[in-house]
């Protein structure tokens, strides 16, 4: 290897050294310059908020009292607004300069009434909601959202934000484009569709549809007893792992791709399990 090449190779690495030192030093003068949170609203235990924090991360609990309180940190070019009544409110974090091209940055703990209806909006940040048992409306482009231990209504959007929803009951509704979907103990009902974005769902015992274009969709275990559940792909792969005491009847079809794996014979008692995949290949097992 010729002195010349070696030399600029140096050059590239002690440039994105270089680079990688400048951003840390910036992220770490962003920190040193955090602004401290504490505030409370009183409100109804059904109160229904809207939140807004572009960038950063937001965990939400619950408590038995009739109000919200938030804490934690703000980045230095952003300020705090909100207000309402105790049955409305709305808070979030805005730029302080007009025109300020880095994302308000917040490290928020938000605690609200378990019964609250919540919107949450995030641009680029991670979300993890746990206990609410009212209404959530939650939207992200990137980071990630986690979602625990809720019931009522269930409403996600995200773009590249992997989604994971555990341990929820009611209705829950989930868009995404190429974000991962986990779903996990969901009793109910069931919607999701994704671009490209893979969709694993485990102990489901839910009606509902399942759809990607590209992405694919797992299903292990669960229940379908008096429930019909379709998946649909136009060429992800369908993999089904059954429960061998409670096989559902299967109706399964892909128009290019093969189907795979043991011939099962379920009973209508243990519900109904639909698959179709234009291209892609399906998978059937029981364990």
């Amino acid at each position: 290897m010729s002195a010349r090449v070696v030399g600029w190779r140096v050059g590239v690495l002690c440039t994105v050294i270089a680079s990688l030192a400048s951003q840390a030093l910036g992220a770490q003068a962003r920190d040193s310059g955090a602004q401290q949170i504490a505030r409370g609203f009183a409100t109804s235990s059904d109160v229904t908020m809207r939140l807004y924090v572009p960038a950063g991360r937001v965990r939400v609990t619950t408590w038995a009292r009739d109000s919200v309180h938030v804490r934690g940190t703000l980045s230095k070019n952003a300020d705090m607004f909100g207000g309402g009544s105790r049955t409305h409110i709305k808070f979030g974090i805005e730029t302080r300069v007009r025109g300020d091209t880095l994302l308000p940055n917040a490290d928020w703990d938000v605690t609200v009434p378990a019964g609250s209806r919540l919107w949450l909006k995030m641009i680029d940040g991670d979300m993890h909601i746990g206990g609410v048992n009212g209404e959530l409306e939650l939207y992200a482009v990137r980071g990630a959202i986690v979602v625990e231990g809720v019931g009522g209504v269930t409403s996600v959007e995200s773009i590249d934000a992997p989604v994971t929803v555990r341990a929820a009951r009611g209705d829950v509704r989930i868009r995404g484009s190429r974000g991962r979907v986990v779903l996990d103990d969901v009793q109910g009902t069931l919607s999701v569709a994704t671009v490209s974005g893979p969709v694993r769902l485990t102990r489901v015992a839910a009606e509902g549809r399942v759809e990607t274009i590209g992405g694919a969709i797992d299903l292990i275990g669960g229940s379908l007893v008096g429930a019909m559940m379709e998946l649909q792909t136009h060429s992800g792969a369908i993999s089904l792992s059954l429960n061998a005491q409670q096989i559902p009847v299967l109706d399964l079809s892909s128009r290019a791709g093969p189907v795979l794996g043991e011939q099962l014979i379920g009973q209508a008692k243990h519900g109904q399990l639909m698959a179709r995949s234009f291209k892609g290949r399906i998978t059937v097992g029981a364990r």
